[in-house]
């Protein structure tokens, strides 16, 4: 049986990111993994960072596209728009990149977390997750 496709679009500030009819597109939500299909109830929801799962139409059963998110809102209704300030496929992640990224990070919290603004305690944490994400698309991310 066919699934109906919706149409889905994924902006970031600079450019439209990907545009297409998919079957199904699952992201993380404040609440937990939630999947979107063409019908689903109209809403709008933040997004954590974290994995963005696509299902193109004509795919095969299992064959999913991965992007790491870097946050944003899921904006349903009768097609399906991403906002979000950075979005990157699996296979455009340079890991060697993502590990310096977090190390740089981390080291930082380590060395002024205590006498630093919250602010700049939070932007560093927030760093370390979106390289924590990045690690998990690259390396095929959750198992759906």
């Amino acid at each position: 049986m066919a699934v109906k496709p919706v149409h889905l679009e994924i902006m970031t500030p600079s450019k439209l990111f990907y545009k297409g009819d998919v079957e199904m597109v699952i992201v993380t939500t404040l609440d937990g993994d939630e999947g979107f299909m063409a019908g689903h109830v109209w809403g709008c929801k933040l997004l954590k960072v974290g994995e963005l799962w696509v299902k193109e139409v004509g795919a095969a059963k299992n064959e999913w596209r991965i992007a790491a998110v870097a946050g944003g809102f899921i904006d349903c209704q009768d097609s399906i728009v991403i906002y979000t300030d950075a979005v990157e496929w699996a296979e455009d992640i340079d890991m060697k990149r993502v590990l310096s990224e977090k190390a740089t990070a981390e080291d930082w919290i380590a060395k002024h977390e205590k006498d630093a603004d919250p602010e700049e305690v939070e932007a560093a944490k927030r760093a370390i997750a979106k390289a924590d994400a990045r690690a998990s698309v690259a390396g095929g991310g959750k198992k759906r």
